[in-house]
């Protein structure tokens, strides 16, 4: 690759598109982070609702699995993106949306048929609905391109200098 005046290597990326692309490496990574955390936290509360609501017959294990479905999807495209196969946040939130149909679609069917007399789908049918509405909150206010940011720079920008900076390095 040729070198330019001061031995870096040349990019063919302007400044503002590795910036660009470093922020989208940080907000696939903090989601991947989010997801994982509230996966952990939202199948504790379900195993302990499971075992004080209906002990008798154990539900949890099934939202668990469907739930894993919509982690691999979100990890899997975290993992092409960061190769740079694929980018977007509307497609992750498109993967988002497709995971969670077929994870409550399975819900629904497991509990049909294991246990219709104790309608526990509602629980997490009820938490991925919500999961929904807030990935598009937080498309509408934070992932939507809206132009120039201020001159303070916030938690995200610092995290997208890093990854610029870690880029520069490799190089």
């Amino acid at each position: 690759m040729p070198k330019a005046e001061n031995d870096e290597p040349k990019s063919p990326f302007s400044d503002d598109a590795l910036r660009q692309i470093a922020r989208e490496k940080v907000i696939w990574a903090l989601g991947v982070k989010i997801h994982a955390f509230v996966f952990v936290l939202g199948n504790i509360f379900l195993a302990w609702l499971n075992l004080a609501v209906s002990p008798a017959i154990l539900w949890f294990p099934y939202v668990l699995s469907s739930w894993l479905v919509g982690l691999g999807v979100h990890v899997a495209s975290y993992m092409i993106y960061a190769r740079g196969v694929i980018g977007g946040k509307k497609k992750g939130l498109i993967l988002h949306f497709i995971a969670d149909l077929l994870a409550v679609q399975a819900v629904i069917v497991i509990n049909y048929f294991s246990s219709w007399n104790i309608m526990w789908f509602v629980w997490p049918v009820g938490g991925l609905a919500g999961a929904i509405l807030v990935h598009l909150i937080i498309y509408g206010m934070f992932l939507k391109d809206k132009g120039p940011a201020g001159e303070k720079k916030s938690w995200m920008e610092r995290k997208i200098d890093e990854e610029l900076h870690k880029a520069k390095r490799k190089s």
